[in-house]
């Protein structure tokens, strides 16, 4: 968290000598929310049928995340020029629905918290988000009583990463790639991350006010030998999209597990989600 109140105290001092031109809490923030990263910081609900090596799982994974991103501060130095200053931060649930031995059993497994600072400059149809983050993920009351878990344990997803992720709006399409590294963990793990992905926005009435929507998410860590994980997405969003639209979409998710105790493992899923960006 060291790492958190450097940047703090760099922007106490930063923030002055720009504040006359400064928009405190502005209404929208500057960067576009990519809705299926998984690890974004928005509030959605997902309900998945899982596979594990290539065979269903005995069990659902509903998901639950409650999220935000806001701009505390921005500026706009032209028409085509503005940067923010924000903050965002997520808490993740993963639940598991399952029968066993005649009862259906509703158990917790995994949350994970993250906190970030991201900085945000749009220049014509560029937008660049260099951004701190924190995650950590903490074992479920549930599964800790089902193991008889009675001492502590050490989780192995607890870092934080810098990251400077780029997008450009073409048209009906918005593109993104950026890569990272992880600066502290609570284990050695290699340090390199790459990501990229697209949307797709397509107005199905006149006041554009329903869109089709259609996205993939792709991401490759050093830590997992660079084996992708990939995120696709396609439904309906409803609402303008200046108005905080929200989401309703069938997702396919392929790869290393992207949060919680169990990140890592190899899953795939398929999902229903609706995504809602409460800020």
């Amino acid at each position: 968290m060291k790492y958190f109140f450097f940047l703090s105290v760099f922007l106490l001092f930063f923030l002055p000598g720009m504040s006359q031109k400064a928009d405190f809490l502005p209404k929208q923030n500057l960067w576009h929310t990519q809705s299926l990263d998984p690890i974004a910081a928005q509030s959605f609900i997902r309900m998945n049928a899982v596979w594990e090596n290539n065979s269903p799982a005995d069990y659902v994974l509903p998901v639950f995340a409650f999220g935000f991103q806001k701009s505390a501060v921005a500026w706009q130095f032209s028409e085509d020029i503005s940067f923010d200053i924000g903050i965002e931060g997520s808490a993740f649930t993963q639940f598991e629905w399952t029968r066993r031995n005649g009862e259906f059993e509703r158990n917790i497994l995994s949350t994970d918290f993250l906190i970030g600072i991201p900085l945000v400059l749009t220049v014509e149809s560029w937008t660049i988000r260099l951004r701190i983050y924190h995650l950590s993920s903490h074992l479920g009351d549930d599964f800790i009583i089902k193991n008889k878990i009675t001492s502590y344990v050490k989780t192995n997803n607890n870092y934080e990463q810098v990251d400077l992720t780029a997008s450009y709006l073409m048209k009906n399409f918005r593109f993104y790639f950026g890569g990272g590294v992880v600066i502290r963990a609570t284990r050695y793990r290699k340090p390199l991350v790459f990501t990229g992905g697209m949307d797709y926005l397509l107005s199905l009435n006149q006041q554009k006010s329903v869109h089709l929507f259609a996205g993939l998410y792709l991401d490759a860590r050093q830590e997992f030998d660079y084996s992708p994980a990939s995120n696709l997405g396609i439904g309906v969003q409803f609402g303008k999209t200046d108005r905080r639209p929200v989401k309703l979409l069938a997702t396919y998710f392929r790869g290393p597990l992207p949060y919680s105790v169990f990140h890592g493992k190899p899953v795939q899923w398929l999902g229903i989600s609706l995504y809602i960006n409460p800020f």
